[in-house]
């Protein structure tokens, strides 16, 4: 074999192992993205489910059973959060929207084991309740509105990024 061929053979094999390294970095940027999209998934499944749960309650405590017509019957901004009577430990007897202030869960859902993986994804969630301006939602109110906006965080320590997701839930009063 001549130095011509030698140097041929010896950039055949560096093109080689350079094209060998690009797929394993590849696939395994590839399942680390399919992993983390599966973590925001249910983060998102999880938030999605919390937001529907307070908003299928009444808007205020006092309307749970009355009609509210006055914004001076709402709760104070500083009192939202649950009520005498009802009991963290027991988000069941939770009654309207703004039980769900500064309220924190392990979700038992949440706890899964993904195929191929012994790691137990345990995830967090935390709510948090405020009145808003009506025309600027992103605006927390010091003031009583017939707006309130729930912002629900879930995060776990296999996510890169904590999922955050939030609506705006109003009271209608009709005559």
């Amino acid at each position: 074999m001549n130095t011509g061929q030698m140097l041929i053979t010896i950039g055949a094999i560096f093109l080689l192992t350079t094209v060998i390294l690009n797929v394993n970095r590849g696939l395994m940027t590839t399942t680390t993205v399919m992993y983390d999209s599966r973590y925001h998934i249910m983060g998102i499944s999880l938030a999605t489910s919390m937001i529907e749960r307070a908003t299928g309650l009444a808007f205020d405590n006092e309307s749970d059973t009355t009609d509210i017509t006055s914004l001076s019957q709402l709760t104070l901004p500083a009192n939202l959060g649950i009520e005498s009577g009802e009991s963290v430990n027991n988000p069941a007897a939770f009654n309207d929207f703004d039980d769900f202030n500064c309220y924190r869960t392990i979700p038992k859902a949440d706890t899964i084991r993904l195929e191929g993986t012994s790691n137990l994804l345990i995830y967090n969630t935390l709510c948090q309740v405020d009145y808003v301006e009506a025309d600027n939602p992103e605006q927390v109110s010091s003031n009583r509105t017939w707006h309130k906006r729930i912002i629900v965080r879930v995060f776990s320590d296999s996510m890169a990024d904590t999922v955050s997701m939030s609506t705006v839930f109003s009271y209608w009063y009709f005559r």
